[in-house]
């Protein structure tokens, strides 16, 4: 069935009376900016964790808005302005800008391992590109759809999907730590929703809020009773998931590993592989382990 793309941007742009196409665009679709020089020797400044490479970037008017010392981004491959699937290769930073507004320089950095440094020089190119959310808003929007693809996915498996409040008043009940309650079969389980660590897309990132209940940004294994974790960041399919259940790797031989500060809490950032033994393609693989 074809799209009337009219009457969608119509339903897209209805609450935001005056809003353009252009308006939208730029606030769901980073700037993608081409790199001017890249040099790929690596270095460390001294007192700072991250190792380090460095690039350039002219700047033009479409962009110079942006382009400002601190200003971050992410290079991605110059497929992806072609077509191809979205990949972050490595991060950038703006250090600074010349006296004339024409050049920018700037860094290249992954982790603060010197390894994850060179594994993404080794693929990125100056061909490739820095790209830039220019309001801040991708983030969001990808977390978004990260949450709508996972409820269709378990729609689409059978599963009752119920997602949690971002807020509870406190007349009406505790706040629930998870993002979803699913249904099978009359029984309810809790899920939580996260990605893989954008610095490393080999493991997830489960982390929680500090707050009194957790003295650590590690989530806790009682909080819910099993993980789904977006793949986006690796396949670029947004309907790509990793499930995993809730439970410490010493106590069920498909858990997952404590952190080693806080034993009920789960270690933030363990490796994230399908078939690994912890990690399942589907929550149907995982719905029945206890």
């Amino acid at each position: 069935m074809p799209i009337d793309y009219q009457s969608l941007f119509e339903r897209l742009t209805k609450r935001y009376g005056g809003t353009t196409a252009e308006a939208l665009e730029g606030i769901l679709c980073p700037m993608l900016i081409p790199i001017r020089t890249l040099d790929k020797a690596i270095f460390k400044i001294p007192g700072q964790p991250h190792w380090r490479a460095s690039f350039t970037i002219a700047i033009t008017e479409e962009w110079a808005d942006l382009i400002v010392p601190g200003r971050t981004g992410k290079f991605v491959p110059n497929s992806y302005k072609g077509g191809g699937g979205w990949k972050e290769i490595a991060k950038g930073r703006i250090l600074k800008v010349d006296d004339h507004g024409k050049i920018a320089e700037g860094e290249v950095y992954c982790g603060g391992k010197k390894k994850e440094l060179e594994a993404a020089l080794a693929i990125l190119s100056a061909d490739d590109h820095l790209e830039i959310d220019q309001y801040g808003a991708s983030a969001k929007v990808l977390s978004g759809l990260v949450e709508y693809s996972l409820v269709q996915v378990l729609k689409d498996a059978g599963y009752t999907v119920r997602r949690m409040p971002e807020d509870m008043a406190q007349h009406i009940g505790k706040y629930r730590h998870y993002d979803f309650e699913v249904e099978k079969g009359g029984v309810t389980k809790k899920v939580e929703a996260k990605s893989l660590w954008g610095t490393n897309t080999r493991f997830a990132r489960l982390i929680h809020s500090k707050t009194d209940n957790y003295p650590t940004s590690s989530c806790k294994f009682e909080t819910q009773d099993f993980f789904a974790v977006s793949l986006f960041l690796r396949t670029g399919n947004i309907r790509d998931f990793a499930f995993s259940r809730s439970v410490p790797r010493n106590v069920k031989p498909y858990g997952l590993p404590r952190a080693e500060k806080y034993p009920a809490h789960v270690n933030q950032n363990p490796t994230c592989d399908i078939g690994d033994g912890t990690w399942f393609a589907s929550l149907d693989e995982v719905w029945g382990l206890a």
